[in-house]
């Protein structure tokens, strides 16, 4: 995949990423690493073993923890999540609002259930759960939260992305009596050697932290998680390969078909249908595969339908904004990832490297006559002939 490194290098040369690592493989192909660029202002190389934030990224992981729980028999997706935090019952939904603008409340219909939680169809919103990861009597007041905030519908009636994955970490603690810290170290990184994955970085390793040590995450009111492309990596090929020592054949199918029915994923921010800020729909996949419907599975973005040059229909997408991106294609077993550190003031064009990357791998893929001249990437028919000068004069570093 000699592409993908003069991908990295012509979109580090341009500029508007300091650095970037890619990891692909395909049947036949193994593991293929590239990397380009810097890590950090001071330099150094940045490589697969690079440390970077991708705290929204954490989600199929929590999918995961929690789906272990399932095949344990410790947890049960249709059981009222009242069963397991006291409490944790949401008894009323948003109806609308009356002539004066105050909002109008009716009984809500279904239960909260792990399964709403994990595909985003609880009705809940941020201001429902607070911060993004559990911490100390966290349940409780999680509790009272979902008891005195409203839905924004029936669960199960919409797909919504919310504060679901939080009140997941929270069940995991209350379950397993350790903090989800804990059990996602000796649940899911461990067994996959995952040695630099988690909510924390040790102090001997922030040198290889992308972009330096900040110690807090870089989205206000959430959890940082940290990871490095290989570890990442490691976690997509066990999925992609259903890998028994994480979970059984039936919650990996979970994890890879749509869930959701018939019920779509937005792929257009409409703030004007938006009556309060909870209905606010965005979430990190939304700029991908615009032309393309999508479902969600238990923790991923699922496509329906094949993206041209790219992945095949069912394929798994799960993204961090602006930093990070993976997706596992079951049908062709291709799969790859792309971490990257944006240069500072230059615009966010690394969704257009991410769509760029996976052309390029599946080009490499389905090996095309040598004769065939290789497409130009969007990014080099867009920004030819720029220089880093180029860059400087319209976005100051």
């Amino acid at each position: 995949m000699q592409n993908v490194d003069e991908l990295l290098e012509y979109a580090v040369g341009s500029g508007y990423v300091s650095g970037a690592v890619a990891m692909a493989s395909a049947p036949g192909r193994g593991t293929y690493s590239s990397a380009s660029g810097t890590a950090s202002r001071d330099g150094g190389r940045i490589s697969d073993d690079t440390i970077f934030e991708i705290s929204s990224m954490v989600r199929p992981i929590l999918t995961a923890a929690a789906l272990q729980l399932v095949d344990a028999g410790k947890l049960a997706l249709d059981e009222p999540l009242g069963a397991i935090l006291p409490g944790m019952q949401a008894a009323h939904r948003l109806a609308g609002f009356d002539r004066a603008g105050s909002p109008m409340l009716c009984a809500a219909r279904g239960a909260l259930t792990l399964r709403t939680l994990l595909s985003h169809t609880s009705g809940l919103h941020s201001g429902t759960w607070g911060d993004a990861m559990p911490r100390a009597e966290a349940s409780l007041d999680i509790s009272r939260r979902v008891a005195s905030t409203p839905l924004l519908f029936d669960p199960g009636s919409r797909w919504h992305y919310g504060g679901d994955l939080g009140i997941v970490g929270v069940i995991i603690e209350r379950v397993v009596g350790m903090p989800v810290a804990d059990y996602l170290r000796d649940g899911v990184f461990e067994p996959l050697g995952m040695r630099d994955t988690g909510f924390y970085v040790e102090y001997s390793a922030r040198r290889r932290v992308a972009g330096g040590w900040r110690g807090l995450a870089s989205t206000p009111g959430e959890t940082a998680f940290y990871s490095t492309p290989r570890d990442y990596f490691d976690f997509m090929r066990a999925v992609l390969s259903r890998d028994g020592c994480l979970l059984s054949s039936n919650s990996f199918e979970l994890m890879q078909r749509n869930q959701i029915g018939e019920l779509t994923v937005p792929k257009v921010l409409r703030l004007e249908s938006v009556d309060v800020p909870g209905e606010v729909n965005f979430y990190p996949e939304i700029r991908l595969y615009p032309g393309t419907e999508c479902k969600w599975s238990l923790g991923f973005m699922v496509s329906a339908e094949a993206v041209s040059g790219g992945p095949s229909a069912g394929s798994l997408t799960c993204a961090a904004p602006s930093s990070a991106y993976c997706w596992i294609d079951p049908d062709s077993g291709v799969a790859g990832l792309l971490f990257a550190r944006r240069s500072p003031g230059c615009p966010d064009l690394v969704d257009a490297l991410f769509a760029d990357l996976q052309q390029t791998v599946y080009e490499g893929h389905s090996v095309p006559p040598p004769a065939e001249p290789r497409r130009r990437h969007v990014l080099e028919r867009l920004f030819e002939g720029w220089s880093k000068e180029s860059w400087a004069t319209w976005w100051p570093m």
